[in-house]
């Protein structure tokens, strides 16, 4: 009876494992999804649209002249006993290589410095990457 549990722990664990092996970062997908958060009030007022294309077009696509995608948002936060705080936001979305990172820092804390925001949040998670195109029907190889 020993002998069936542990066949059976064995055969039960080993697939979880190498299913979860596919998910770490050494798989042949290399490119990650960044996000990154940017609170249009600051300390000197609302950012404009005006002023938030003006960052994008010197900042943003001069890092990733690839592409990238602007989301209107609204940040919801609490701080301590105050109630809870809402303002319009700008959710910048890059699906770049993994080494990008540093680009994105940069960006996020190029803005926080213009518009004086008290941070900026970046998330980021691994990506598969498959581009349906009229040249090419199917996923990348």
């Amino acid at each position: 009876m020993k002998k069936a549990i542990r066949y059976f722990g064995i055969l039960y664990f080993l697939p979880c494992v190498l299913l979860l092996s596919g998910c770490s970062a050494g798989n042949a997908s290399a490119w990650r999804e960044y996000k990154v958060f940017c609170g249009m009030s600051s300390k000197n007022g609302d950012v404009s649209e005006e002023a938030w294309r003006r960052f994008c077009d010197k900042h943003v696509s001069a890092a990733f002249p690839g592409g990238y995608t602007a989301l209107d948002a609204t940040g919801y936060w609490r701080s301590g006993p105050d109630p809870t705080a809402k303002e319009r936001a700008k959710v910048i979305l890059i699906v770049a290589p993994a080494d990008a990172r540093k680009k994105v820092l940069a960006v996020a804390r190029q803005y926080r410095k213009e518009f004086d925001q008290d941070a900026v949040l970046i998330s980021s998670s691994w990506v598969e990457l498959d581009v349906v195109s009229a040249k090419n029907e199917s996923p990348l190889q």
